[in-house]
């Protein structure tokens, strides 16, 4: 009895690209006035830079050798969380160069250290921050009462998405596909952001 020739049918035609990886070790460095770090950071993890500078009395600045090139422009005292490598397919981070007129500390984490905000209540901070949102939410109101300047990115399937972009006080509300992260640009301000 014959059996029937079954032909390999080869690799698949298309596929999904594989999971990306999304947690890494925390490593913190410190320093003093202007420097380079470079970080032991996968390149395919989104990393979540936190950034004191208590004693700063000048310019703060934090670029990278990234797509992300700049991270942090402020002035004076500096306390925020700003996000990095969260685009696939972008030119990842390898190096942060730093600008400051007094010791600071960088610290860059993954997306466990940060504040996952509860449906319906309100979180209120200061400064630049990064949010977790949790699966459900699909809304959030944002408002601050500074004078200074705020936004708000949302990040989507694609990309990141600039919800707020505002100087001068804000109350408003926006699209927010749970589960994503949201930045906040208000180095400056008090705010309240809330997730529905």
């Amino acid at each position: 009895m014959l059996v029937p020739h079954r032909a390999d049918p080869g690799p698949p035609t298309s596929s999904a690209p594989p999971p990306r990886p999304t947690e890494a070790a925390t490593e913190t460095h410190e320093g003093k006035n202007n420097g380079a770090v470079s970080l032991n950071w996968p390149s395919e993890v989104a990393g979540f830079l936190t950034f004191d500078c208590p004693k700063c009395s000048s310019n703060v600045v934090v670029t990278t050798d990234g797509d992300d090139s700049l991270l942090i422009n402020a002035i004076g005292s500096y306390h925020g969380t700003v996000w990095f490598n969260m685009d696939r397919g972008a030119k990842p981070t390898h190096t942060l160069h730093i600008s400051a007129n007094a010791s600071w500390t960088a610290t860059v984490a993954d997306h466990r250290t940060l504040p996952t905000v509860e449906p319906g209540k309100p979180h209120t901070s200061h400064g630049d921050a990064v949010l977790a949102i949790p699966t459900g939410v699909t809304r959030a109101t944002f408002s601050t009462k500074s004078d200074g300047h705020a936004a708000v990115w949302v990040l989507t399937d694609r990309r990141r998405d600039l919800a707020v972009n505002q100087i001068g006080a804000y109350d408003g509300e926006f699209e927010v596909p749970g589960p994503t992260y949201v930045a906040v640009e208000a180095y400056e301000s008090d705010w309240t952001f809330t997730a529905r």
